[in-house]
């Protein structure tokens, strides 16, 4: 009796081991990764990003921040907890990925972050409706965790007004997290109107022919086409959880290609028939958008393609370890540069841009064939679902912890919020949204930049 008693002691006790280290190996990937970009990417105190990212989410985990050590080098952060440790690294133009070798120059990366953190004139409205619909954006409620980094408002191409929290400041990037997901599309949207891709791609057809090998797709279904993987009705098995252990966690901070972690799981439905939100389905796309580019490294293209054309600062999307960009969440830019994403769709949609078409702008910003509040990988107003003060075609890009752009067409409007929301019920934009866009749409819209 007592050895079998021994027995399930020591198996719940390798349970539990199993249970704390893989949780370890999340949280040791997530915040080596986000500390990296927090401190090499984004020039910002590694206390502040610490204190406002890291260790907030890993509380979420049985009060794992207590377990946690954290180094910074000179171009790397490496985080230990129990028994897992996990090292980002930075390159210059790719910014940190986790699990890849140190190449920066630290000299470099030293001179950038003194460039960054030079003065930049901000701008304020005078109107007092607008600020104070502002200073509720940053008004932080009981108990906190609103955590707003920047509000920028933008209208006619111009900006109307913009607010930082320190150390925050116009020249500072933060991460889009799935606001990288509508980038992506529209990158997409140049290749396939180029004739470089096409939605209706079959996924498993075009995957062989890159080479892929056939173990690697035998799961994935063969009607699987890009449009299905861009619409997040792919069907794949692939958990958004954000626990433990979930498909999207490993996909992540494994250390692993990431766009093939979800075709490994195979499908739970077939392509077509729903909508689940999957971030290894713009994973996907990523892979197959920049094998359209010829071997022309990724980076070089957006710079030629869009950000040189829109005056973009200097942004960078990061990749995975194995060169790809991480199309579901890893994009760095200054507030100023995401709202000028947010005048280009605003321009694409009303046929002012020369490389992104109208046509597709408005097929992006439409209701897909699964969900009525979702697009080309845009979130719709539709039924005035997220802004009940804002015009049923306005769209936006959103990421994890209260990340926005949104694009109120009719208005000329581009509305930009950036933070570090753990509850994204506390960024609570609704209300003060609806104020700004009652207050100026009163009078005649401002003359269009359509340079911006």
């Amino acid at each position: 009796m007592f050895r079998i008693f021994l027995a399930i002691v020591v198996i719940a006790a390798a349970g539990a081991l199993w249970v704390l280290h893989g949780a370890a190996k999340i949280g040791v990937g997530y915040s080596a990764k986000q500390l990296c970009s927090g401190v090499f990417v984004s020039h910002l105190p590694s206390d502040f990003v610490l204190e406002k990212d890291i260790v907030p989410r890993l509380k979420t985990v049985a009060g794992m921040d207590r377990f946690a050590k954290a180094k910074v080098g000179e171009t790397s952060a490496t985080v230990s907890i129990l028994t897992a440790t996990a090292t980002a690294s930075y390159r210059d133009r790719y910014g940190c990925t986790l699990h890849a070798e140190e190449t920066a120059n630290p000299e470099a990366l030293e001179q950038e972050r003194v460039e960054r953190s030079a003065t930049t004139q901000t701008v304020q409205s005078n109107n007092p409706v607008v600020e104070s619909a502002i200073d509720a954006l940053f008004e932080e409620p009981p108990g906190g965790g609103r955590n707003t980094l920047a509000v920028l408002i933008m209208q006619g191409g111009e900006i109307v007004s913009e607010r930082y929290a320190t150390p925050v400041g116009p020249r500072t990037r933060l991460q889009g997290w799935s606001m990288n997901k509508s980038l992506m599309a529209s990158l997409v949207g140049i290749q396939v109107e180029r004739g470089a891709i096409d939605l209706s791609m079959p996924v498993k057809e075009r995957l062989l022919a890159l080479g892929t090998a056939e173990s690697a797709v035998s799961k994935v279904d063969d009607a699987l086409t890009l449009q299905h993987l861009i619409t997040m009705a792919s069907g794949l098995d692939f958990d958004e959880r954000y626990l433990p252990g979930d498909d999207v966690t490993e996909m992540l901070y494994g250390g692993v290609p990431m766009w093939q972690v979800p075709l490994a799981q195979g499908h739970r439905v077939a392509p077509g028939q729903e909508f689940v939100y999957s971030s290894g389905d713009t994973n996907v796309v990523s892979y197959l958008w920049q094998t359209s580019l010829e071997g022309e490294a990724y980076a070089d293209w957006i710079d030629r393609e869009v950000n040189q054309r829109l005056g973009l600062d200097n942004p960078l999307l990061e990749p995975d370890i194995s060169g790809v960009q991480v199309g579901s969440s890893f994009a760095y830019l200054t507030a100023r540069d995401w709202a000028k994403y947010g005048q280009w769709w605003l321009d694409a949609w009303h046929g002012r841009d020369a490389v992104l078409s109208s046509d597709w702008q408005q097929l992006a910003a439409a209701p897909s064939a699964t969900a009525d509040f979702y697009g080309l990988s845009f979130w719709l107003n539709t039924h005035f679902r997220d802004y009940p003060g804002l015009p049923e075609n306005t769209f936006h890009a959103g990421g994890n912890s209260g990340q926005f752009v949104i694009v109120a067409p009719q208005a000329e409007l581009v509305i930009v919020r950036l933070g570090l929301t753990l509850d994204e019920s506390a960024v609570a934009l609704a209300e003060p949204l609806a104020d700004i866009y009652a207050e100026l749409t009163k009078s005649e819209p401002l003359a269009i930049n359509v340079n911006q």
